[in-house]
């Protein structure tokens, strides 16, 4: 039996589901959870959302948003059951869970359904196809193989997970099995002029402040190709600005004509910083974000770091120039290779 086949079973055979997903929530994480509760509901079901902190601002509009529940409040609720079946969505290590990671300690089953390529595999079912352009993308395929309808709440989910993932559709070739899946989900009810809006033009005025001192502080390195940017403390200050009023600024480093690679530092603590890398073309941000123990995607990666801002930036990039020197390195001789230089 397939995986996909595996977890329908499961859920048809079990009635009590908590559904989480990552720290720092996005729109595939979200959207994910709230399809998967809603699909879970036309199946019957009794779900929980449970997250570790606030749904963005610009994803409020999703449905399901007022159905998520912090850990505390969901542990006290009264109902005569312990944690039985979790779904992790859009995760690709119980790591990153933050909080939420003792639900799956606690669990009696865990499902795991996630497109990261770096996924652990810590399911006792394991779903994971990192071809996938997102992780709603294989939820919508979860919900047409039990033949359950798609209803208008679970396409705007899927489709706005599948929208931000994929960077409005930059980040992958928009063939005709995609059309026709958004298509699909257009006809059970999904905007995606609402989708796009809220996702990529609807900002608070002190995130547009924020961006206007991030791209003050861009750098581009014309030798190797990539930029960066940085947001300190004082930054978040003056602009009365939060964490979540950074979505998008990493993207503006590749606006650059010939920028491979872009870099957003933001001090989020005290000299802690997580940085975001982004990539567009045929390179791999992947093996930089393994370097300093985070993880992600191949063209949308991150980690966390400590250090005051000119050390850690100084350590980073020097990793980063290291990469895209070897990466240059294995081109020209694969270029070679091919041009028949070698033989």
């Amino acid at each position: 039996m397939d995986e996909k086949r595996e977890i329908i079973e499961a859920l048809k055979l079990c009635h009590h589901f908590v559904i989480i997903s990552h720290q720092n929530i996005d729109g595939d994480g979200l959207g994910s959870m709230f399809a998967t509760f809603f699909f879970l509901k036309e199946m019957g079901k009794e779900a929980f959302l449970v997250g570790d902190g606030v749904v963005p601002y610009f994803y409020q509009f999703l449905p399901g948003k007022e159905k998520m529940l912090d850990l505390r409040d969901f542990y006290s609720l009264d109902f005569p059951w312990e944690v039985g079946v979790v779904i992790v969505l859009d995760c690709s290590h119980p790591g990153r869970l933050g909080r939420l990671e003792e639900l799956c300690d606690r669990a009696a089953f865990i499902i795991n359904v996630d497109h990261h390529p770096d996924n652990t595999y810590f399911g006792d079912i394991n779903w994971v196809v990192p071809d996938s352009p997102s992780s709603t993308f294989l939820v919508y395929e979860l919900i047409k193989e039990a033949g359950v309808e798609i209803n208008p709440e679970m396409a705007v989910n899927l489709l706005a997970g599948l929208v931000t993932d994929t960077g409005g559709f930059q980040f992958v070739e928009l063939d005709s099995s995609l059309l026709q899946v958004v298509a699909d989900l257009i006809s059970s009810g999904a905007s995606l002029a609402e989708i796009m809006r809220y996702a990529f033009r609807f900002r608070r005025l002190e995130a547009l402040k924020l961006l206007g001192r991030a791209l003050n502080h861009l750098f581009y390195d014309e030798d190797y190709r990539f930029s960066v940017i940085h947001l300190t403390q004082e930054d978040f200050k003056i602009c009365g600005a939060q964490e979540e009023d950074t979505e998008g600024i990493v993207d503006y480093g590749l606006y650059i004509p010939g920028a491979e690679i872009s870099l957003l530092f933001k001090e989020v603590n005290n000299n802690y910083f997580r940085v975001s890398l982004r990539s567009q073309g045929e390179k791999d941000v992947l093996p930089i974000a393994h370097h300093f123990g985070g993880g992600g995607h191949r063209k949308a990666a991150g980690f966390g770091i400590k250090g005051d801002l000119s050390h850690v930036e100084e350590e980073v990039l020097g990793i980063v120039r290291k990469f895209l020197a070897n990466s240059r390195l294995v081109t020209e001789e694969t270029r070679k290779n091919s041009d028949g230089w070698n033989t």
